[in-house]
């Protein structure tokens, strides 16, 4: 028998040890007490994080076929490289409960609990090169290349930059001898030549998009828009629309704001007649543009200045706003 006074005090008592129970995993956000001899909090292991196949609209490569399906339906559940099957499904609303999902969680509160909390240390290895994997015998690698099949012969000096279209139809290649040359890839013709302003050509880049017959060319301090009209009538005609609207927008913005404050940082220069000549676009650089990058969706394209420390050193374009702008201020 105890009073209510001793059960009190020994419930307080109980609390204060409960205070004491110190986590071994290392989150400074809950645990404030620490014992001194105890070993140092470790890091919980990690999960790993989900996969394309995991998602909830994965691409087609990654949904299983009838055989692969029923080959994952034979295996045992341990074998298995995936422990369920990729759906693909319309609508993020129409995902139905994962049946799993208990099951994953009690795995992961036992990997924690049972986790032996050991700290592997470093080791100090002498001789760094027996850690490298034997490298495997050139016969284990076969079928390759051995033969040589096609050769493109124009350029007398070092080839600085090439590119092949998104069609792979077609290959573009710049040299130091301020040559711009376009082979088709598969009879190695030479289907386009451009001799660029006495400057070498550092970067050429074709436009990603299949409905637009255009690549960007850095010339020193020269950004060229080229299109080649080597693609489909109705393709060649959509580009030279586009670059007459982007040559309206120019104007209408230069009128809105003026050409001082315009050509701040790039300077544009559209060619005298849009819907014949191939050089559409001249754009005037500070500095020389070493590198070029379209975006996926082939409306911005980003040009970097070599080696300078300023803020016009990455500079971000709209090829159909005629617009440019810096990223970093």
């Amino acid at each position: 028998m105890k009073t209510l006074a001793e059960k009190k005090a020994e419930q307080e008592e109980k609390d204060k040890e409960d205070e004491k129970i110190w986590d071994v995993w290392e989150d400074d956000t809950i645990v404030a007490w620490k014992p001194r001899r105890m070993p140092k909090p470790i890091r919980a292991p990690k999960r790993e994080l989900p996969s394309h196949a995991e998602s909830f609209n994965p691409a087609e490569e990654y949904l299983f076929d009838a055989e692969e399906k029923e080959a994952w339906l034979k295996q045992d559940p341990e074998d298995r490289r995936l422990n369920f099957i990729p759906e693909k499904i319309d609508a993020l609303r129409k995902v139905p409960l994962y049946q799993q999902l208990i099951k994953e969680h009690f795995e992961r509160c036992l990997d924690l609990y049972l986790c032996p909390r050991l700290l592997r240390k470093k080791v100090n290895v002498k001789d760094p090169t027996k850690l490298i994997p034997e490298l495997p015998s050139p016969n284990d690698l076969k079928p390759f290349p051995s033969v040589l099949s096609i050769e493109y012969h124009f350029h007398k000096k070092s080839v600085r930059t090439m590119a092949v279209s998104p069609n792979g139809l077609y290959l573009a290649t710049g040299d130091e001898d301020h040559n711009l040359v376009i082979w088709h890839t598969r009879t190695a013709k030479v289907m386009r030549h451009y001799t660029l302003a006495n400057k070498v050509v550092d970067s050429v880049h074709w436009n990603p998009d299949p409905t637009l017959c255009l690549l960007i060319v850095s010339n020193e301090e020269n950004v060229l828009v080229i299109t080649p009209d080597l693609y489909a009538k109705k393709v060649n005609e959509a580009t030279r629309a586009l670059l007459l609207q982007t040559k309206e927008y120019y104007d209408s913005d230069l009128a809105a704001v003026g050409k001082d404050i315009k050509e701040v940082n790039v300077k544009w220069t559209f060619a005298k007649d849009l819907r014949k000549d191939q050089i559409l676009i001249t754009m005037e650089f500070k500095h020389i543009i070493s590198r070029l990058t379209w975006h996926p969706k082939g409306d911005y394209f980003a040009t970097m200045a070599h080696k300078i420390q300023a803020t016009t050193q990455v500079i971000i374009h709209s090829l159909r706003k005629a617009s440019s702008q810096k990223p970093f201020s």
